[in-house]
């Protein structure tokens, strides 16, 4: 049986749905822009979300629909944004990269998130609270320089910093052997930073596994990095995928909604019906809603 509690499995069919919703209002022209999704990976946010209290702060990437909706649950907002409406998270300006919220931030720029996460990791150390910073990263990030200052700074001052480093094994169109020596880990390591490497997608095993660890880095033990390995079921933007069929179905096999369609088939495709609705309604209502002012922000 599938270790994930009921909650957990409609948010990642909630971020699974919206990622292809956006795909398909792109594909007919109703929202402007790239579009980058998670599709594959959507379990992560959903895991992290475990351990993430409100005064913690949040740092995604290009890829952070499902980091976001984990955390704020904000379907409404973010279909906004893409749609430039009122009530929008970013009022229609930052798109499907630049999303900000009180503890939530995310940029479309390679590796920018962890040098400010490091940063505000640094103030919550300042000011001893007990709060963390999460940074997310792709496995193609482990080519910036700045991902490694800010290990080297996190490591030196012990901040509380997790970065989640979401592994797909390919960076935009590139496979991990053909861009990255040696591994992750052994990067790590060599900060003395603590290391964890999971390979399960299934949000209840992780979250036991990870518990003791994200206790640890508020207590004052210093940064942690989470090695995901995932798969990315879907091409890095909208089409782009030069995956073979072979690849393509082997990621398929992994996908956590595969596997849980094989063993509780008609119990999650009601679930996920009843998503559906609630989107189409949502993205609908949204369609016939007022565009967005810019004036106060531009």
């Amino acid at each position: 049986m599938f270790n994930c509690s009921n909650d957990d499995l409609r948010l990642m069919l909630l971020i699974r749905n919206v990622e292809l919703l956006l795909l398909d209002a792109c594909s007919q022209g109703l929202i402007k822009g790239t579009v980058h999704t998670c599709l594959g990976q959507e379990y992560i946010p959903v895991t992290i979300r475990e351990f993430i209290k409100e005064s913690d702060f949040v740092i995604s990437n290009h890829r952070g629909h499902g980091h976001y909706l984990a955390i704020a649950q904000d379907t409404e907002g973010l279909l906004g944004e893409f749609l430039g409406k009122e009530g929008a998270v970013g009022n229609g300006i930052g798109g499907s990269q630049h999303i900000f919220t009180d503890n939530f931030l995310s940029t479309g720029v390679q590796a920018e998130g962890i040098g400010a996460a490091a940063g505000i990791a640094w103030c919550m150390k300042h000011e001893r609270s007990t709060d963390m910073c999460i940074s997310y990263i792709g496995d193609g990030t482990f080519g910036r320089g700045v991902v490694y200052e800010s290990l080297n700074m996190a490591a030196l001052y012990q901040l509380p910093l997790v970065v989640v480093a979401e592994n797909n094994g390919i960076a935009m169109t590139t496979s991990q052997e053909m861009n990255m020596a040696g591994t992750i880990e052994a990067r790590c390591r060599a900060f003395g930073i603590t290391y964890i490497r999971l390979t399960s997608n299934a949000p209840g095993e992780l979250k036991s596994i990870l518990a003791p660890y994200m206790q640890k880095v508020r207590e004052g033990s210093g940064p942690l990095l989470i090695e995901f390995v995932t798969q990315r079921v879907a091409p890095h933007s909208k089409g782009d995928d030069t995956r073979t069929p072979e690849q393509l179905s082997e990621v398929q096999a992994k996908y956590w909604y595969n596997q849980i369609k094989a063993d509780q088939k008609e119990y999650m495709l009601n679930v996920e019906a009843e998503v559906k609705d609630y989107l189409a309604e949502l993205f609908a209502g949204l369609q016939g809603r007022k565009d967005a002012e810019w004036s106060d922000y531009v």
